[in-house]
């Protein structure tokens, strides 16, 4: 390549500057394609007599591949085969020339891909013409992924309705590129060449497309961005089983996806004397205000056990509370089937409950009736789902940090493991998770408080007068 003529202050203008030089200083013949190349320096050339004059470039990269422009203006990319040997005259074969596609809707990382099938296929005694067929006949992503979702995603049992419609929703934002969100909208139109991937065909599209759409979606969120290279991960390999593409190139460790952050490594849970305080905040509200008396005791609830409020306690029915067995089953949680013990404070809890039950419920037959905590105004549901303005009351009236409700959950796992002493696995059942990996998150947290509070102690005690 000429470098005299690259550089900031003077790019390449034209598509000869591209062209690369051996040790001697002379020309190959051959540009590293690019897909700004093809697009902005390989133009329709015209002779003294405005003449159309046949443009052609060689690829450095993949040799035999070459890319042109016709006469129209339109570009397309072909592979020019040398058949070695000669004929029976003793005359060279001569060179068969096999077109590949057309740019841009075929890009120079597709065109590469599809010369090198092709350099295997001639290898191994195929007829390259059907090679290109089947790629042009090849599926592309959108189509894959509605193949696996009318195949898997809608019939297979371990997937809830509520994964469905959270998959959906991603790939119909990520993937057709349609979102409701202005947000969104506004990502997708400022990125739109590095998020169109699903129009490309699977076996077309490289790991560095991947990383790009990554990146892309990484500028609306890290955390959306890692779920939706996630879910083409079983995407590309379900793909690779049913050979619809021969490699899986969707493998990203855990450098090349964005950093994850636990809640945990944001904001300390509630202390032990701020748990008291929230607790006897709570009691004093609806002693005072009985009409959010459901709300505190959903709150005194998710105190004393830890478990999801909204999906998990809100929803609680009287049916499963099974009194013998001191027992509270749960059907249908994110980690599947699921039950808790009842303690004394949750007994306390319940028998409220109850006695409000009787009251309101006396001779009047109710949907609500069935829950522990019913709705009190119409609503589609017959159970409460919002307790966030009493939450934030019992807060001010405590006097403590105003948290997320769901910090109620990582409060009562980490003062569970101090309370039995480490034991992960009784913490992991009654705190409803799936794996250890959280509550083991929760052990480490002490024991960075710990230390955090030796080194206050030993802090205190070397400037003591």
């Amino acid at each position: 390549m000429n470098k005299k003529l690259i550089g900031h202050n003077q790019p390449p203008v034209q598509l000869e500057d591209f062209l690369i030089l051996d040790v001697d200083g002379k020309s190959t013949g051959r540009i590293k394609f690019t897909n700004t190349i093809i697009r902005k320096h390989l133009i329709r050339k015209l002779n003294a007599k405005q003449e159309y004059v046949e443009t052609i470039i060689n690829d450095s990269e993949k040799i035999g591949l070459k890319a042109k422009i016709n006469l129209g203006g339109s570009k397309s990319f072909f592979y020019k085969y040398n058949p070695k040997g000669r004929t029976a005259d003793g005359k060279r074969r001569n060179p068969v020339p096999y077109h590949l596609g057309n740019f841009p809707e075929m890009k120079v990382e597709a065109a590469r891909s599809l010369v090198e099938d092709l350099k295997q296929a001639i290898k191994l005694g195929r007829d390259p013409k059907t090679v290109i067929e089947e790629r042009r006949k090849a599926k592309t992503l959108s189509e894959t992924i509605k193949l696996w979702k009318v195949k898997i995603l809608y019939k297979a049992t371990r997937y809830k309705q509520s994964t469905i419609d959270d998959v959906d929703n991603r790939f119909k934002n990520w993937i057709d590129l349609n979102s409701i969100h202005p947000k969104t909208n506004r990502v997708i139109l400022n990125n739109r060449s590095d998020l169109n991937i699903g129009t490309k065909r699977m076996v077309e599209i490289t790991k560095d497309d991947l990383i790009a759409y990554h990146a892309a979606i990484s500028k609306s969120g890290a955390y959306q961005a890692n779920r939706i290279i996630d879910d083409l991960k079983v995407i590309f390999k379900w793909a690779k089983e049913n050979k619809i593409i021969k490699e899986n190139i969707c493998n990203f460790n855990k450098e090349e996806l964005n950093p994850e952050y636990t809640r945990l490594d944001e904001v300390d849970p509630y202390s032990r004397d701020e748990w008291r305080l929230i607790r006897k905040a709570a009691v004093k509200l609806y002693k005072n205000n009985p009409r959010v008396f459901l709300a505190c005791m959903a709150v005194l609830l998710t105190l004393y056990h830890g478990r999801r409020y909204k999906s998990e306690l809100l929803t609680l029915k009287w049916t499963q509370i099974d009194w013998d067995m001191n027992k509270v089953l749960l059907h249908d949680t994110k980690t599947g089937k699921s039950q808790f013990s009842l303690n004394r404070l949750s007994r306390w809890v319940l028998r409220q409950l109850w006695k409000y039950k009787k009251v309101r419920f006396k001779n009047i037959k109710s949907i609500k009736s069935r829950y522990l905590f019913p709705a009190t105004r119409k609503s589609k549901k017959p159970y409460i789902q919002d307790i966030r303005k009493t939450w934030n009351k019992i807060c001010a009236t405590a006097g403590v940090r105003r948290l997320e409700i769901y910090m109620l959950k990582h409060t009562w796992g980490c003062l569970a493991l101090l309370a039995t002493n480490g034991n992960v696995k009784a913490v992991k059942d009654e705190g409803g998770w799936k794996t250890y990996k959280m509550v083991e998150r929760y052990s480490k947290f002490n024991k960075k408080q710990l230390t955090k509070y030796s080194e206050d102690i030993g802090n205190y005690l070397a400037h003591a007068k």
